[in-house]
């Protein structure tokens, strides 16, 4: 897949998690597999394209 459609995706599985931050210990199973999927999508990229998947705004 391209880098702007992988982009894409991983925009909309971080706007889908129920517990964005992580702050509220969200272990549902709709949490986990978003999750799963995020860190799937992740790790298929390079580390500075994971970085900035991660930090930009």
């Amino acid at each position: 897949m391209s880098w702007k459609k992988d982009r894409a995706e991983i925009r909309e599985l971080m706007a889908a998690r129920p517990d964005p931050d992580g702050k509220h210990g969200c272990e549902s199973q709709e949490a986990v597999a978003v999750n799963a999927e995020l860190d799937r999508k992740l790790r298929e990229q390079p580390v500075w394209r994971r970085a900035r998947a991660l930090y930009e705004d």
